[in-house]
């Protein structure tokens, strides 16, 4: 695979050194941000209201942020997403109240919804047809590695410790954390835009967008009904704890590295469509076998391969919605698939959850119905575009 991303130019290069400075930088924030917030006193309740508050925010953003990308370019905008997002991470680390700190999680979701409508249009953007499902992989992969360095640097704060307090060191940490991800958008700064602005905003979409957005609504629909849940699930039938549970998550990240670099060389053979058809069909029955496993070691080796395929499949099938859908319309793509993704998962929790306090098993069975559906449909429903 590696031997073949030689020559794909500065812009491409720059965007995924952009995507893996990125993901090191949010893994280190990402391994410690629930604990502080629970060092610094919050209840659960509390922690809750912040993420529902920029989940608020995110989804309320997301159509003018995609009219700013389509008038003003998506380099120019998401360049911005750093003026709510600076202000808003350090209202997170410093602020001397909880209001402050819900203000400061609105901003961190405006700022998320300006970067999701216009980092992986763009990418695509600059990247030639042909090589969109080596770029989408090795895309992955970069940010596979990046947020694996993250999460292995997690013992620091224990270090840091030793002269400080805990909260200090958890808040130091994550402070290096965002300079990180902060400093990465000046890899933007080389990235030509290739896609002129339009004259005007229509928000109107394809039949190839709502097919695509449809289909990933679905896959939210049945990742929300139990793969959110999943150490849940594990502590309440097996009896692990975070040990362990972090054990199987590290464990899992590596080996979607290997998985992922194996993707376009599926593709090259199946073809794009086929190949995220065959890697979502291989994950299915590893799920359905992960709710009849015997312990908890052979419970996370079943569900890690699954998940290590199915995620493998992401990059293709983001690879064959940017084939599909013309520059112009992709920042209205990428927002009303975020939107309605994040919709549908919150609803798939809230099912999965119900069902878990009945039958603990049954959402990974509907789990499995829902994503044996959703790949039915988009062999029948996307065949006819797959020209690879």
């Amino acid at each position: 695979m590696f031997e073949k991303t030689k020559n794909l130019g500065r812009n491409v290069t720059s965007l995924l050194l952009l995507g893996f400075f990125s993901a090191l930088g949010n893994g280190m924030i990402n391994v410690f941000i629930q604990p502080y917030l629970k060092h610094i006193g919050l209840s659960p309740q509390e922690v809750g209201l912040l993420q529902l508050a920029s989940s608020i925010a995110l989804s309320a953003s997301l159509i003018p942020a995609a009219f700013l990308a389509d008038k003003f370019g998506r380099k120019k905008i998401a360049l911005s997403s750093l003026v709510p997002i600076l202000p808003g991470f350090l209202m997170v680390l410093y602020a001397p109240g909880f209001n402050y700190m819900l203000f400061g999680f609105v901003l961190i979701g405006i700022g998320n919804a300006i970067a999701g409508v216009t980092l992986n249009p763009l990418i695509a953007d600059v990247t030639p047809r042909d090589k969109l499902d080596l770029v989408s992989s090795l895309s992955q992969i970069l940010g596979l590695v990046g947020a694996s360095i993250g999460m292995a640097l997690s013992w620091v704060p224990q270090l840091i410790a030793n002269n400080h307090s805990l909260l200090d060191a958890y808040r130091t940490f994550m402070l290096y954390g965002g300079i990180i991800a902060t400093t990465s958008f000046l890899l933007l700064l080389p990235v030509r835009d290739n896609v002129k602005p339009s004259e005007k905003f229509v928000l109107g979409f394809s039949r190839e967008t709502i097919i695509f957005t449809v289909l990933s609504a679905i896959t939210g629909l049945g990742a929300g009904a139990s793969i959110q849940l999943i150490n849940y699930y594990f502590m309440t039938k097996f009896g692990v704890e975070a040990g362990e549970l972090g054990t199987r998550m590290l464990v899992e990240t590596l080996l979607m590295i290997p998985f992922t670099s194996l993707a376009p060389i599926i593709s090259s053979r199946l073809g794009t469509l086929k190949a995220v058809v065959a890697l979502q069909l291989a994950s299915i029955p590893l799920l359905v076998a992960t709710a009849q496993a015997p312990s908890f070691l052979t419970a996370a080796a079943l569900f890690t391969l699954r998940t290590v395929l199915m995620n493998a499949a992401n990059p293709l099938f983001w690879s064959l919605t940017m084939k599909t859908i013309g520059p112009e319309e992709r920042s209205r793509y990428t927002m009303l698939n975020i939107l309605a993704s994040q919709i549908a998962t919150g609803a798939g929790s809230a099912i999965g959850g119900t069902l878990m306090n009945k039958s603990l098993d049954s959402p990974l069975y509907l789990t499995a119905s829902i994503y044996l559906v959703q790949t039915m449909l988009l062999f029948t429903l996307l065949k006819k575009l797959d020209k690879n």
